[in-house]
């Protein structure tokens, strides 16, 4: 079980009017400066989730090894280069990531590209920008990118993502390595091992490593364990010399204290063994092993903040207190039944008097933030900050209802940096005066 303070950045504390800080700054004081829907993101906490992942490695795979942030959890211009200052490797999955993680300072050799239907340009930019591996998902692609390296006559660095038909327990919409995937080459049914033996005939495309993402919030090594085996049996069956592989991301985290740990030592501790045990079985050299994490990384760093509005009470007597954000910043409980806790900045350590449910502002009746939640006595213009808010969310954000995204901060000791600025109506792309 997670405890509640292994839900909020590290840096997470109080000042001496009891409001919730993070790096030293009062929230409550961020918000008013910066106005809300605010995220937060707290340097301490990326930094060091980043440095456990890499320690983990380094004690636990002889070989090489590289942390690769799955920059779909949450990216920006400002966001990426934080992480490309920490030596991360970057996984990509559209031309603008690929830019931005190249204007960020991401060497191209530190980027690769994913996705189950890459448009042409996008295969032509990571062609041109040599960048360290594209990982083909499918048998069409396969071919449309043996085109455009022979055309522009570029010997061009790929991975295959592989099914395995490994299935986890986890959300539906989250698993992505069982039979009925839209990812990757099913070992089932054949697809794997022809983009295989074609990948290895093929004058342009050089083959040198094999991938596998199984899905989000997992919990338990085994499936990791279980795929990485079945990409060494194929790589045996046709002699197939791996320099690199991967078992993707997906390791889960804690967004209430009913959730499991987050504590990853068993998930590198799995992926690393397994790995050291197929290859040294076979006399093969090991290969340098890429993990994905992004939810890991960045969910704990980020907070969203909003301002309460509206309060009322329901017919059974708990009450409804609206935001100023939700649906439109925060997607996941509409789309996942996601479930969040909150606390209240300028009360973070008063008595629970009610039973509340948080619902945004969005024409929608399933706009609803937190479903079931205990606060204390709140007023309009006070601020409700909900932990666990870096990874998915703004970057699944909409503008629904003409709403527009919000700010975004850097927070760190005597530091505050807008690492991206809040949408205003007459700059977004619908405010066109003929």
């Amino acid at each position: 079980m997670a405890r509640p303070s292994s839900l909020f950045p590290m840096s997470t504390g109080r000042d001496e009017n009891g409001r919730l800080t993070i790096a030293g700054h009062s929230v409550a004081n961020l918000a008013e400066q910066h106005g809300t829907p605010l995220y937060l993101y707290d340097a301490t906490t990326l930094h060091e989730h980043a440095s456990r992942l890499k320690n983990l490695l380094e004690q636990n795979y002889p070989g090489l090894s590289e942390v690769s942030y799955a920059a779909k959890a949450y990216f920006s211009l400002g966001f990426a280069r934080k992480l490309a200052a920490l030596g991360l490797g970057v996984d990509a999955v559209s031309l603008g990531e690929m830019r931005v993680a190249q204007k960020a300072g991401f060497r191209p050799g530190k980027i690769h590209l994913h996705g189950n239907n890459k448009s042409e340009s996008e295969l032509v930019e990571a062609i041109e920008q040599a960048i360290q591996a594209i990982v083909v998902d499918n048998l069409d692609e396969l071919e449309l990118l043996e085109e455009l390296a022979g055309e522009r006559q570029r010997r061009t660095p790929i991975w295959l993502r592989i099914t395995p038909a490994v299935d986890v327990q986890t959300h539906p919409s989250w698993q992505t390595g069982g039979p009925h995937s839209k990812f990757g080459l099913a070992v089932q049914g054949g697809d794997a091992a022809e983009a295989i033996e074609r990948a290895q005939s093929s004058r342009w495309l050089h083959l040198t490593g094999l991938h596998v993402h199984l899905g989000s919030q997992i919990f338990t090594a085994e499936p990791y364990r279980q795929a990485l085996r079945s990409l060494a049996d194929l790589a045996e069956k046709h002699r197939l010399t791996l320099k690199e592989i991967s078992p993707g991301g997906g390791w889960g985290v804690p967004y209430t204290v009913d959730d499991a740990d987050a504590d990853p030592q068993a998930w590198i501790e799995g992926v690393s063994g397994v790995v050291r045990e197929e290859f040294e079985r076979r006399g093969w050299r090991l290969p340098r092993l890429v993990i994905e994490p992004g939810r890991w990384l960045a969910a704990r760093a980020g907070v969203a903040v909003y301002t309460i509005g509206a309060c009322k009470k329901a017919p059974d007597g708990s009450s409804l207190v609206a935001v100023d954000g939700g649906m439109a910043d925060n997607p996941r409980p509409a789309l996942y039944q996601a479930r969040y806790t909150c606390v209240v900045a300028e009360k973070p350590g008063m008595a629970m008097s009610q039973r509340a449910r948080i619902v945004g502002k969005a024409c929608e009746a399933g706009d609803e933030l937190i479903a079931d939640t205990w606060l204390p006595d709140v007023e309009r213009g006070e601020h409700l900050v909900i932990p666990m808010a870096g990874a998915y969310q703004l970057s699944m954000a909409s503008n629904y209802n003409l709403s527009t995204r919000p700010e975004v901060l850097w927070v760190e000791k005597d530091r505050v940096e807008v690492l991206q600025r809040r949408e205003h109506p007459e700059e977004s792309g619908w405010w066109v005066e003929s």
